[in-house]
Parts: structure tokens; C-alpha cells; sequence
């Protein structure tokens, strides 16, 4: 029973301290401010594969920081909105199946970006304004 209640303590105050980053991200993009959207990307320049980070919204030209490994990429600075998507079967296994793909098209060819729909409006408001 001890245990019951501390799971669903420590459950609580994960779910706060998410929501309280989430609130912070949206204040800063709000305010002019950089700030970095969690996401996955797919980028033919950075590999067949979709990679964990961050995208980097704010003053100047789109940046995406991964998690582990590689050094920070730019991209393009031609980077068009083509559309949003949920994820296929196939894409679900990869990136979270509650998230949604937008698709980009760019002189490097096209850029998949994964986020979770709460920070989907943050990143479709970024790549509309350029």
C-alpha cells in the first residue's frame, strides 16, 4: 500500500514538473525568446534514422540539438511547411504514436520534424514565419 501511495506521488510531481516545463517553453516562445520544442527528427543530411532532441525556435535560423552523440545541425534556411500527419504504422515503432510528423521540404531535400501535439502549434507557428 506504501508503495501504491508513493507511485502515485512521485507520478503526480512528474506530471506537475512537465507541465510547469511546458508553460515555461510557451512563455519564452511567447516573449521572442529562443527556446527548445522536444522532438524527433528524420533529415536525410543526419541519416535514414529519426533522431531524439530538441529544436531550438526562437531568433535566427532553426536549430536542432540532439540528445546524445552529434554536434548541433542548422537547417536549411529554405525550410517550407508541406503539411502535418499522425505517424504510420511503420513511423510509430520509431517515434511516439500519440505524435504528430510535419513535413517539410527544403533544398536538402525533406525533413521529417515528431512532436507531441501540445508543442505542435509552437513549431507550425515557427516554420509558417519563414
Amino acid at each position: 500500500m506504501i508503495e501504491l501511495a508513493l507511485g502515485v506521488v512521485v507520478a503526480g510531481l512528474v506530471a506537475w514538473l512537465m507541465r510547469r516545463k511546458r508553460q515555461q517553453r510557451a512563455t519564452a516562445i511567447a516573449a521572442g525568446q529562443a527556446a527548445g520544442v522536444p522532438c524527433m527528427l528524420k533529415w536525410s543530411v543526419q541519416g535514414s534514422r529519426w533522431r531524439a532532441g530538441r529544436l531550438l525556435i526562437g531568433a535566427g535560423p532553426f536549430v536542432w540539438k540532439p540528445s546524445l552523440g552529434k554536434r548541433e545541425a542548422v537547417l536549411p534556411v529554405d525550410l517550407c511547411r508541406v503539411g502535418v500527419r499522425s505517424p504510420s504504422l511503420r513511423e510509430a515503432v520509431a517515434v511516439n504514436p500519440g505524435s504528430r510528423i510535419v513535413e517539410c521540404e527544403s533544398s536538402d531535400g525533406e525533413v521529417l520534424i515528431a512532436v507531441m501535439p501540445p508543442e505542435l502549434e509552437h513549431v507550425s507557428k515557427a516554420l509558417g514565419s519563414v
